[in-house]
C-alpha cells in the first residue's frame, strides 16, 4: 500500500484528531530573565531532503523494511485525497481537513511505513504551527470524544481518548481511537512528538498489544529525534 494511502486512512481512522492528552509537556514557566534554551531539534525548518535522510538512516540502523516516500512523492497522492465528509459534532469537521490540507500544506514532509503503521515527519516554517496544535489539543479531544462521520453513504462512529506517552521531545501526545462500521470495530493509536518546527507522528492500526505499540512508537520517534540532532 502506498504511504500516502496509509496517511489518508489514518486521517479517517483518527477523525483528524492529531493530538491528544499531553504526556510529556510541562506547564508554561513563569517569566524570568533566564534565556530560553536552544532546541536541540526543530530550532529551524528541516528540508524535505533532511527529513527523508533521517528516516533512511533510522531505517538502516534498526533494520526496518518499511517503504519511505519523500515530499515530492507524497503530495500528489494527498492532493484531493479526502472526499466530502460530514462529521458530528460540527467542531470535528475542521480537524479532518487540517490533518492533511492545512497541517501539511506549509511544511516539508517525509513518511515511512513501520510494521502495521505509519511514521510521518513534518517540519514547518516556524514553531507557531506546533505551538498552536499543542495549545488546542485538549479541547480537540473533548470536542471529538465521541463522533460520527458520513461519506458516500458510509457511516462511521468513533470514540477518542487520550493515552500516556513520553519521548525525548518537549511535548508528547497520545490518542487512541476506536471506530465502528457495519458492526465491525477497528482501533488505532497515534503518538506525536512536537519539538519546535518539527512534528513526528506514529499511527499504529489495530495493535495487538497497546502498551507494546506505544513503547515501540516512543523508541522509533526518539531514534528519529536523535538522528536529526546530529
Amino acid at each position: 500500500m502506498k504511504v500516502g494511502a496509509l496517511l489518508v486512512a489514518g486521517a479517517f481512522t483518527l477523525a483528524g484528531c492529531s493530538g491528544g492528552s499531553e504526556g510529556g509537556a510541562e506547564a508554561a514557566p513563569a517569566e524570568s530573565s533566564t534565556p530560553t534554551p536552544t532546541l536541540a531539534v526543530g530550532a529551524e525548518q528541516y528540508t524535505a531532503d533532511e527529513l527523508e535522510a533521517a528516516l533512511e538512516a533510522v531505517k538502516a540502523d534498526k533494520g526496518l523494511s518499511g517503504d519511505i516516500e519523500n515530499d515530492a512523492m507524497l503530495r500528489p497522492q494527498l492532493s484531493g485525497a479526502l472526499p466530502d465528509v460530514t462529521t458530528t459534532p460540527d467542531q470535528c469537521q475542521k480537524l479532518i481537513t487540517s490533518a492533511l490540507d492545512e497541517g501539511i500544506g506549509d511544511g516539508n514532509l517525509a513518511a515511512m511505513t513501520a510494521g502495521e503503521g505509519l511514521l510521518t515527519a513534518v517540519s514547518y516554517k516556524d514553531s507557531s504551527r506546533t505551538e498552536q496544535q499543542a495549545d488546542t489539543n485538549e479541547q480537540m479531544l473533548a470536542d471529538c470524544a465521541e463522533f460520527t462521520m458520513e461519506t458516500a453513504g458510509m457511516v462511521v462512529t468513533g470514540e477518542v481518548e487520550g493515552i500516556d506517552a513520553q519521548t525525548d521531545a518537549p511535548t508528547t501526545q497520545g490518542v487512541r481511537t476506536t471506530v465502528t462500521r457495519d458492526g465491525g470495530t477497528a482501533e488505532a493509536i497515534q503518538i506525536s512528538a512536537l519539538s519546535g518546527t518539527l512534528q513526528l507522528s506514529i499511527t499504529q492500526f489495530d495493535p495487538a498489544d497497546m502498551d507494546a505499540a506505544v513503547a515501540d512508537a516512543e523508541e522509533l520517534i526518539n531514534a528519529v529525534l536523535a538522528e536529526l540532532e546530529k
